[in-house]
């Protein structure tokens, strides 16, 4: 099984982690999303599947793309572009509030969540949940993707350990 179909069944892409996107969202902007944009947000990681996104990268530059389609033939371009906007691979996510609400549900996530995810993904790294979250937290507002932090902070562990 690929980690893109491991992750969106059972990791950090299923709808466990939509659910910590919704709940992101109604905190940082005090509302919950429009039933559209539950839908999208639903959605925006199903491109995962069949993709072996830690291995290739350009594999999970394009995990958008399928998301993205379901959502605008449901809901038209809005949905299509409101999808899109969480990830900047797409090159839709200018000032989107969905990236902010995806990156940030890394910190309002359960640590026994967080560590779910790293045993059934088994991704083979040191992982820390809290180390995580704080870094999360730092980089909210500028423009790396979870996943750019998440190499980032398996890099700088990785060379901590074997200093």
């Amino acid at each position: 099984m690929t980690e893109g179909t491991k992750s969106v069944l059972f990791g950090c892409h299923s709808i466990i982690h939509s659910y910590y996107v919704i709940r992101a969202w109604k905190y940082l902007y005090n509302r919950y999303p429009k039933f559209w944009q539950i839908v999208c947000i639903l959605l925006h990681d199903i491109g995962h599947v069949g993709l072996d996104y830690l291995k290739y990268e350009n594999q999970k530059k394009i995990h958008w793309v399928l998301g993205a389609q379901i959502s605008q033939m449901l809901f038209g371009r809005k949905a299509f572009l409101f999808c899109a906007g969480h990830t900047k691979d797409s090159g839709y996510n200018i000032n989107s509030q969905f990236k902010k609400a995806d990156k940030y549900s890394s910190v309002i996530a359960s640590n026994l969540w967080l560590k779910w995810n790293y045993k059934v993904e088994d991704f083979g790294r040191p992982f820390v949940p809290n180390q995580w979250k704080k870094k999360v937290l730092e980089n909210l507002n500028n423009d790396k993707d979870n996943h750019e932090l998440y190499l980032e902070l398996i890099e700088e562990t990785t060379n901590e350990k074997s200093k």
